[in-house]
């Protein structure tokens, strides 16, 4: 026969046991959703650095930090750059710091081969676009010649030595 005390003691344990499983779905939904927020933004930091290796947006920015053009290639890279938080490093050397929080557990790494002829090539272009010449130049006179119409038009002289730099997004 079930007693009163044995219908009260199955409900307590049917309390805690729900309890209990009540607990875990929580945790195990939180690190569920922590974890799509996670592969997003990792996503989004990806397809930004991808985006801008595809365009040459990345090459010009670091072509441009090296000849001394560190503000024109932060605000290049600042244009494109569509994240809330990151940091952006060429060679170790930090380039944008916009919000970001340095716990550095998070970035995407790309590497670039700089690989172009011996010669002068032309960073141009205006305040808003900043580019580089795909024409080689024998001459120094002839690329300051073939760019002068533009607001920036500064030849630059890349020797045939292939460089690597590594370029880290923090996101």
């Amino acid at each position: 026969m079930i007693n009163s005390i044995d219908i009260f003691l199955g409900t307590i344990i049917l309390l805690i046991g729900f309890t209990y499983w009540s607990i875990n779905l929580s945790e195990y939904n939180n690190n569920y959703v922590y974890s799509v927020k996670e592969d997003y933004k990792l996503s989004k930091a990806i397809e930004t650095l991808k985006t801008l290796a595809d365009d040459g947006t990345l090459e010009n920015a670091v072509l441009l930090y090296y000849f001394g053009e560190v503000n024109t290639s932060k605000h290049l890279l600042e244009e494109k750059i569509n994240l809330d938080r990151y940091m952006v490093k060429i060679d170790g050397h930090m380039l944008i710091n916009k919000s970001y929080v340095n716990n550095g557990d998070r970035y995407v790494v790309a590497v670039l081969v700089l690989n172009r002829s011996e010669g002068w090539y032309v960073i141009y272009g205006n305040y808003s676009t900043i580019k580089i010449s795909k024409n080689r130049y024998l001459d120094f006179d002839e690329a300051l010649n073939e760019y002068s119409n533009y607001t920036i038009h500064m030849p630059v002289y890349l020797s045939k030595n292939i460089s690597v730099s590594r370029v880290v997004l923090y996101y």
